[in-house]
């Protein structure tokens, strides 16, 4: 995906013309909704390692498409003094986010847009995440962000209101449940290539691509390809040593472990990473100062 500070500067100039007034925060949030899951992802890994990676991936694709993002936008939006403006603004955050992230390649990887009508993982591959348009997005984000400091107001994110707590809560449900409904039907739709990775006693002669892997030497300084499984692969085919770092990888499996490399693009080594912590913690800022001046008065 484009990384959060590209997110937010398109995001935030689309939904304040489509929602004149929209509160900054609520924008911020909206951006970010979409990528909660992934989040998510990498804490339960950290912290419940007997999880099956597979599974946990075929939860997080789930929870990331667009009908559970909406479903978020309207439990924070029941927690607001305006929830119809302000489901407007979470759920068009929540589509933009998708649709830009449709945008880039990313092999082996997309976003769900039509679940439960249509399973197919939706990549257009317009660009890298090193290309110039993700960089002028990426400074587009931060012009904005600092722009809405400055000069931006909306509705107030805090404040009493009609707000709905036990509604807010189904729907929370819903979100957080939901997505063991519908796994089995992404991995057999192939998302992910999980139904591939699934079987590794069937994966000889199969194609699989990866997003963002990590191709690493181990010890005898033989280079492997560390999956988001948790496996390393021996790779084959490529004519010369590539350097080490993060790869988006293309081919075939030979055997249970081992890859024969079609295609291989590096990527730029934290580019991608930093931005995004970048984005996400303007955004907790922008929310801590609201509680802040919430307080105050």
């Amino acid at each position: 995906m484009p990384n959060t500070l590209a997110h937010m500067g398109v995001q935030a100039l689309a939904t304040r013309a489509a929602v004149p007034g929209a509160a900054p925060g609520w924008i911020w949030l909206g951006c970010i909704i979409p990528d909660l899951p992934w989040i998510g992802q990498r804490a339960a890994r950290m912290l419940l390692s007997d999880l099956s990676p597979i599974d946990v991936r075929l939860f997080a694709v789930a929870q990331s498409s667009l009908l559970f993002c909406l479903v978020a936008a309207g439990a924070f939006a029941c927690l607001a003094r305006r929830p119809g403006q302000v489901f407007a603004v979470l759920s068009l955050g929540a589509v933009l986010h998708l649709a830009l992230d449709a945008t880039q390649t990313k092999w082996g990887n997309g976003v769900v847009l039509l679940l439960p009508f249509d399973w197919r993982v939706v990549n257009l591959g317009l660009y890298w995440p090193e290309d110039l348009a993700t960089l002028l997005l990426t400074v587009l984000g931060g012009g904005v962000f600092l722009w809405a400091a400055l000069r931006w107001r909306g509705s107030d994110p805090g404040g009493a209101g009609h707000r709905r707590p036990w509604l807010a809560a189904g729907m929370a449900a819903v979100w957080l449940l939901g997505p063991l409904a519908v796994m089995g039907a992404l991995e057999r739709a192939g998302a992910h290539g999980a139904d591939v990775l699934r079987e590794t006693d069937r994966r000889e002669g199969r194609a699989i691509a990866f997003d963002r892997a990590r191709l690493l030497p181990d010890a005898d300084g033989t280079a492997r390809l560390h999956v988001w499984t948790g496996e390393a692969l021996d790779i084959q085919g490529l004519a010369t040593d590539p350097p080490a770092g993060t790869v988006s990888v293309r081919g075939r499996f030979t055997g249970p472990a081992a890859l024969r490399v079609e295609a291989l693009h590096a990527h730029r080594a934290g580019w991608r990473d930093a931005m995004s912590y970048l984005g996400l913690a303007l955004a907790m800022l922008w929310w801590m100062a609201e509680g802040f001046r919430r307080m105050r008065h």
